[in-house]
């Protein structure tokens, strides 16, 4: 699955979420993660520019992404 059908599903499955709670929890999440990975730029630029990082293995993240909402 490319990064386009990932999104979109995602997309959608948060689409037919109704619960207000749930999606106040979805955005906290989502939003100390941002918050994470900004910090983590400002104290490693290395992570800024991932184009010289020769590990850069997309696919366990996408999986931990499709495991999670498929939970949800």
């Amino acid at each position: 699955m490319n990064a386009l059908q990932l999104k979109n599903s995602i997309i959608q499955k948060l689409s037919q979420i109704d619960d207000e709670s749930t999606l106040q929890k979805i955005q906290d999440i989502v939003q100390s993660y941002y918050l994470i990975s900004q910090e983590n730029m400002i104290n490693n630029p290395l992570l800024s520019d991932n184009k010289l990082d020769g590990n850069n293995d997309t696919e366990h993240f996408t999986d931990y992404i499709k495991e999670w909402v498929k939970d949800m």
